[in-house]
């Protein structure tokens, strides 16, 4: 019978601390799940006249990237079977696409920032649009793990019907670590809200109920920003994990020139549907 092909975490590289940073959260969980890690460097395609240059970039970097896999196996006392590299050239968008599909990725690690080049470096705005486009989730980090696995997990949860998306997620995790989940619920005034709102809670503890997650469900304060409740939350109990999608993320930190990323965030893509990753989170 053939081997099974394991199921991939991908770290896009860049040389920095926050890339590593990345690595480290990749590892907890790889261990856990038995998947591998691919340290992936991304290089922008070359122009009308730069084929032979950007040729030359890339053989320097295929050396370069695989020198700094045998240093992060030799630094964390990785198998060395259990990582690996690429190097891709191309639009961005349409790479990181074609790779999910290649690698059988099944999740993407990544810091708030990323060095394409010395003169250019892609922001959380942009990291979040390339990453929004393929149907697995991420995580982005600033900060290394708090603790040997994930403990705590920050749940928000608000009338949006879509919400239900995130916790099967949350059901995946706790197969894997007995985590303790907190939700947290803004306090709501409207009446038809309200009733959604009770409809999410119905659904949610009957699921975690059922399958014997440990939970609690906090409110947030009345009059507060309930993105900014969340951020406070998650400092106070040292949440290693907030799981939220896509569309929350962006409102919470994308859009906002304020935010400072001090809690990892497992964003959950509208396609990152459950069923496909049986090797992760399963």
């Amino acid at each position: 019978m053939a081997k099974t092909r394991k199921d991939v975490i991908v770290i896009p590289w860049d040389y920095t601390e926050t890339c590593e940073i990345a690595l480290q959260h990749a590892i907890l969980l790889a261990n856990e799940v038995d998947n591998q890690i691919m340290l992936v460097r991304f290089l922008k395609a070359p122009g009308l006249f730069g084929k032979a240059a950007k040729q030359a970039e890339y053989e320097s970097e295929k050396v370069k990237i695989k020198e700094a896999a045998n240093q992060m196996v030799e630094k964390y006392h990785l198998n060395p079977q259990s990582i690996f590299i690429d190097v891709e050239i191309g639009t961005k968008s349409k790479v990181v696409d074609g790779l999910m599909k290649d690698a059988n990725a099944n999740l993407v690690i990544t810091g708030k920032t990323y060095k394409l080049t010395e003169k250019e470096t892609l922001g959380i705005r942009e990291i979040t649009d390339i990453l929004s486009v393929i149907d697995i989730p991420f995580i982005v980090t600033a900060v290394a793990p708090v603790h040997d696995y994930y403990k705590e997990i920050v749940v928000p949860l608000d009338h949006d019907k879509k919400m239900k998306e995130t916790l099967q997620w949350v059901v995946y995790l706790s197969k894997y670590y007995n985590c303790n989940i907190n939700i947290i619920k803004p306090y709501i005034d409207d009446e038809y809200q309200k009733k959604d709102m009770a409809n999410n809670i119905y659904f949610t503890k009957k699921l975690l109920d059922k399958k014997d997650i440990i939970y609690g469900i906090k409110t947030a304060k009345r009059g507060k920003v309930f993105e900014d409740e969340i951020l406070r939350f998650s400092q106070n109990i040292d949440s290693d994990l907030v799981v939220i999608i896509i569309n929350k993320y962006k409102k919470m930190v994308k859009d906002n020139p304020d935010y400072k990323e001090t809690i990892p965030f497992l964003v959950i893509n509208r396609n990152s549907e459950v069923v496909k990753y049986g090797g992760s989170f399963r």
